[in-house]
């Protein structure tokens, strides 16, 4: 009897190693196989399944009014582009001039500028700016630091015409407000 006890106790242990190694190796399988569907889903590339398609709903159609010109096919009038900050500061510091020196109304009408950044590369740490139209020349020089204080001269020289006009105008510009620090209006 003793001998069966033992024998049962032999089979219940190879039994339990027996579930152990099954439990482990289907681990081990499903793990294996996981790993492969990952891989493979990796290396396709997916592709939606069908999804039912809507009908988008009307959308207004825009009716182009002719150009004066006559073309069958106008072009949409392209938006003008984002004003720098140096660009706002010339124009609001030319409708300042215009509006607190009356006299000047004449001179400053269709103004089209030219110029940009004429600061030399070897400058560090301050700017300078100069625009160009109908016989003006506007100069901003700023360091550069938050909050700076723009300093403008806006300058308009006209010796070829009739009589000889100069106007000399000398402000500063911060947060969107102009002082005046000088005006020259002479003919």
């Amino acid at each position: 009897m003793r001998f069966l006890s033992s024998r049962s106790r032999i089979t219940k242990i190879v039994v339990a190693i027996l579930i152990v190694v099954f439990a482990l190796s289907t681990v081990a399988i499903s793990y294996f196989a996981m790993a492969q569907l990952l891989s493979q889903n990796a290396s396709q590339t997916l592709t939606p399944s069908p999804e039912p398609t809507v009908s988008p709903s009307p959308t207004p159609t825009h009716v182009a009014t002719p150009t004066p010109t006559g073309s069958s096919n106008p072009m949409p009038t392209p938006s003008p582009p984002e004003l720098t900050t140096q660009e706002k500061i010339r124009n609001s510091v030319m409708s300042f001039i215009k509006s607190n020196h009356p006299e000047t109304a004449q001179f400053v009408k269709d103004l089209v500028w030219t110029g940009g950044k004429v600061t030399p590369s070897n400058i560090v740490g301050a700017e300078t700016y100069m625009y160009y139209s109908q016989s003006w020349n506007v100069t901003i020089n700023y360091p550069v630091v938050p909050n700076a204080i723009y300093k403008i001269v806006a300058d308009y020289s006209a010796p070829t015409i009739g009589i000889p006009y100069r106007i000399i105008w000398t402000g500063n510009w911060q947060n969107e407000v102009i002082n005046e620090t000088s005006y020259v209006f002479a003919q």
